[in-house]
């Protein structure tokens, strides 16, 4: 019965450690994809792992984010990762708030931004129309059509993430000092 029960265990433990394992390889193949080699997927990855120690986000939802963003054409800096970890850091779903911004900021290089990215985002707690009417002086009505060309959008999201650093910065890690 012991052996039995032993056989099992380890079992368990080996099936657990061969899906990290294929998951943590599954993202270093999307991440060479998306670099253009393997060489740069080593580095994305060497970079999210380090950088996920810093913040309460696993490797693979960074390195979800950072596959998001460098498919949509923006550099996934570490500034930009810290401004998306800090605004998630004030809500209660984090994980969610992640996603919203990530697919906020990697739409918006297409074209215009709709009130549905912002409103993602608002859902969650973050004050996205208070932040832009201050940074742009523009009103929630306003931004449907501020946001319709390129270079709107592109203000928005700027103006963005200015207010968001500004509104939020640190806030990774002062969470890392809650208990």
């Amino acid at each position: 019965l012991i052996a039995t029960l032993a056989g099992i265990a380890t079992g368990t433990v080996v099936r657990g450690i061969v899906s990290t394992t294929a998951r943590f390889e599954d993202l270093r193949t999307s991440l060479a994809s998306v670099t253009g080699s393997a060489q740069a997927g080593a580095e994305a990855f060497d970079f999210i792992s380090r950088f996920a120690t810093k913040t309460q986000f696993g490797v693979e939802d960074l390195s979800q984010t950072f596959i998001k963003l460098k498919a949509a054409g923006i550099e996934p800096t570490e500034k930009l990762l810290t401004t998306f970890t800090d605004t998630a850091a004030v809500t209660t779903d984090q994980l969610g708030s992640l996603t919203a911004i990530t697919d906020l900021l990697a739409r918006t290089t297409s074209g215009g931004l709709g009130l549905e990215e912002l409103n993602r985002l608002a859902d969650r707690g973050i004050p996205v129309f208070r932040i832009l009417e201050e940074q742009l002086g523009i009103t929630r009505l306003e931004i449907s059509e501020f946001g319709k060309t390129a270079e709107g959008a592109r203000k928005i999201t700027e103006a963005l993430l200015g207010g968001l650093d500004k509104s939020f910065g640190g806030a990774t890690a002062a969470r890392a000092q809650n208990l």
